[in-house]
Parts: C-alpha cells; sequence; structure tokens
C-alpha cells in the first residue's frame, strides 16, 4: 500500500510538471513563466484526425472496428471483420466493438437527439465541457457532465445505456471538446434514428421542456453523403 501510495505522489508530480499535447506533432506556444503550452486548436483535432461532419452534429472519425479497416464499411457492420450475433433482425450480426473520436465546436456546439440500440461509453480526452443530456429506456431523464473539472462536478467517463434518448450541449464560452467513444455491440448506423418531437415529449415532457430544440428539424435516414470524398 505504502509503495502505491509512493507510486501515486510521484505520477502526481509527473503529471504537475508535463506539458502534454493531445494531437501529435501540433506547435507549442511559449507562457509568460517561459515554459510551453499546448496550442492544438480544433483545426489542428480536424486535420489531423482526419474528422469529418457528423450527423448529429460536430466531426467524427471511426479509428476502430473489430477486425476490419476502420471507415471503410461507412457505419455498418463490415461482415469480413470480428462480428458477434445479436437479436437484431433481419440483419443480426454485429463488429464486436467500435471507437471514435467525437468533436464539438463553438461553431457546431451541440448534438442533436438520438437514439442508439447498444452501449456506448464517453472518455473526455481535451477542451471543453460536454453536457448530456439523457431520457433512459423507462423515461427518467438524467443531466451529466463529460469533462475534466471534477470540482464542478464533470466525470472523465459516462456511460450510455442502449436504447437511451440522448443530446449533448458543449459547455458555453468553450472553443472545442474532444471525446472517445466506445460502442458494443459494434454502431451500425441500422441501430440508430433520430429522435421526433413527438417520440420526446411521450417519453419525457421534462426534457422536451428543456431541451426541445435539441430536435433535428430535418434528420436523414441514409449517411453515405457524409463520407464522400474522403
Amino acid at each position: 500500500v505504502a509503495a502505491g501510495f509512493a507510486a501515486g505522489a510521484l505520477l502526481g508530480a509527473h503529471l504537475k510538471g508535463a506539458s502534454w499535447c493531445p494531437v501529435p506533432g501540433a506547435g507549442r506556444r511559449a507562457r509568460g513563466d517561459g515554459a510551453s503550452s499546448c496550442a492544438s486548436s480544433k483545426e489542428d483535432f480536424i486535420s489531423r484526425l482526419g474528422m469529418i461532419p457528423h450527423p448529429e452534429g460536430g466531426f467524427f472519425v471511426e479509428t476502430y472496428r473489430s477486425g476490419s479497416e476502420p471507415m471503410t464499411s461507412k457505419g455498418l457492420t463490415d461482415s469480413a471483420g470480428d462480428v458477434m450475433a445479436t437479436d437484431r433482425g433481419p440483419t443480426p450480426e454485429r463488429n464486436v466493438m467500435t471507437s471514435i473520436y467525437y468533436m464539438l465546436t463553438a461553431e457546431s456546439d451541440h448534438q442533436w437527439w438520438a437514439n442508439n440500440m447498444s452501449d456506448h461509453v464517453h472518455y473526455h480526452h481535451a477542451g471543453g465541457t460536454f453536457i448530456y443530456n439523457l431520457v433512459l429506456p423507462d423515461g427518467s431523464y438524467v443531466e451529466k457532465r463529460l469533462g475534466t473539472n471534477v470540482a464542478a462536478g464533470d466525470q472523465p467517463q459516462v456511460v450510455v445505456r442502449g436504447g437511451s434518448f440522448k443530446s449533448v450541449r458543449l459547455e458555453e464560452g468553450a472553443e472545442f471538446g474532444i471525446i472517445g467513444e466506445g460502442v458494443a455491440p459494434g454502431f451500425d448506423f441500422r441501430d440508430f434514428k433520430f429522435v421526433t418531437r413527438e417520440e420526446l415529449e411521450k417519453l419525457s415532457p421534462e426534457a422536451f421542456a428543456k431541451h426541445a430544440d435539441l430536435v433535428k428539424p430535418d434528420p436523414e435516414d441514409t449517411f453515405d453523403q457524409y463520407y464522400e470524398g474522403r
């Protein structure tokens, strides 16, 4: 136990003095005290990580799809990859797991209400706090904060159970925020749909009263166009 405390103290001291930049090769700028700070901008993240616009708002890039090359299946199951059986007919096979980087910016600062059948685990990487509006399958409404400011109530990771309605806002004043999302069974657009005003109001009048503005006005049901020109 004593060794663990000592290791923790050493790690804390290291992190306190570290100058970590989450985008490889991004520049640094000098601070007034002579130290350097990470100069990664939202443009750095988008260009260096190869992010594209996301149907729900913001930007994303798929970084992992079990047994498959990310992004090549355009958000659908790659049957040549590692798959698992589900009860989601008529095409029940899904890749075991997928993961993405996802970003909101001051210009694209919200995610529209949507519902996905798979469980998601969201991890905060950099930038501002994401404020989650969640309506669980039983109709209960909860708000969660995904970020690093734990003193303000942030959590470094947020779990979104499959079948929940979800919308997100970037905290006011933030220039951008970037997170990771792990999805299992792996993401497939056939398991995804935008939430309508009628569905939101029926399941949670409270969420509807607070955030009806986050219902997408003209939702799509096909998504290949987001991958064109990559």
